[in-house]
Parts: structure tokens; sequence; C-alpha cells
């Protein structure tokens, strides 16, 4: 009975790494023309800093197994398909995020609330490391990917329970990588508001 569980849980485990990866596809794709100002020039640094925290947000938020990270607005809609129907009569939705900025997002609430699950508080040197994680992103001096690798590291490394528990039996490295692979070509935007 135990071999069947851990076998569906497996597999639930590995359909949610390809939902991130379509997430991550999705953001890649998303249309990120409110970066630009009607001359498609790019709008000031500050403007378009706080969309992109938004935005990275969005995905921050819906990749952490834990669910601790603050809940990020934003807009959905169904995705359609000729098995959609199918899909939501299975109970697993059918719904697609729609990657726009939202005022709604509040950034000074964002980066004041608490980003990490209580039982990491237990351990001090990885709690203090996303501590600094945290920081860095928040003032740009890491990138949001920096700031995902180094949160997938601290909690496979402190077997958080959730964590533990909806990435088990997903290769952790192959995951990492395929994330990289995709998002190879976001625009990385520096502390100055400067593109990189």
């Amino acid at each position: 009975m135990n071999f069947i569980q851990n076998y569906f849980q497996k597999r639930t485990n590995n359909m949610i790494a390809n939902q991130d990866y379509e997430l991550a596809e999705q953001f890649m794709n998303s249309d990120m023309s409110f970066c630009l100002n009607e001359d498609r020039s790019i709008k000031d640094g500050k403007t378009v800093g706080k969309h992109l925290f938004q935005m990275e947000g969005i995905f921050l938020d819906l990749t952490d197994r834990t669910l601790s990270h603050p809940k990020v607005p934003f807009a959905h809609e169904d995705r359609g398909g000729k098995f959609a129907n199918i899909v939501k009569e299975a109970g697993l939705g059918n719904r697609k995020v729609i990657w726009r900025p939202s005022d709604l997002f509040d950034l000074d609430e964002y980066m004041d609330a608490k980003w990490f699950p209580e039982q990491l508080e237990m351990y001090h040197k990885e709690f203090n490391e996303m501590m600094d994680a945290k920081d860095l992103y928040c003032e740009r001096s890491i990138s949001f990917l920096d700031y995902f690798f180094k949160r997938l590291d601290i909690y496979n490394a402190c077997q958080m329970p959730t964590f533990i528990k909806y990435y088990r039996g997903v290769d952790l490295e192959k995951y990492k990588d395929k994330i990289r692979l995709i998002t190879d070509e976001y625009p990385y935007q520096n502390k100055r508001g400067e593109f990189i």
C-alpha cells in the first residue's frame, strides 16, 4: 500500500514540477510592454521595478511548496482546450495566469511580509542565509532566480516538510537546470534600475 502511495505522490510531484516549467514559460512569454513608454524606451526604474517585483512574486508565490511566500495578486483565466472539461472534472483545474501588473499589489507590504515557514527559524544559519537572500533580492543585488534557487537549496537542506513532500521523486538538479534554461533570456534589473 505504501509503495502505491509513494508512486502516486512522485507522479503528482513531477506533474507539479511540469506546471512550474509551464509557469516559467508563460512568464518568459508574457507581454512586458508595461516596462516601455510609448516611444518604446524603458520607463523609469522605480515604476518598472514595482511591476517586475509583482510579476516575479507571482512566480515565487506559485512555486513555493511551503506556501510561505507572500500571496501576490494576479488574475487568471480559463485555459480552454479540447480536454478542458475532463481536466476540470478530474479536479485538476484548468486555469492559467494572466501575467499583468495589478494596482492591488503593495510593494512595501510585500517586502515587509514573512517569506519563510516558521520551522526554518530552528535552523539559525540557514534562516539568516534566507533573510540575506531576501534582502539582496529586494534591493536588486541578486535576481529573483538567484533567490529562487537559494530557496530550493535551503529548504531541501533543512528538509522543510511540505517542501520534501512535494519534491519527492523530482530530480532537483534537473529541475533547476530546466528552469534556468527556460528563463535564460530574462532581463535582470539591478538596483540602479538598469537592465543587464
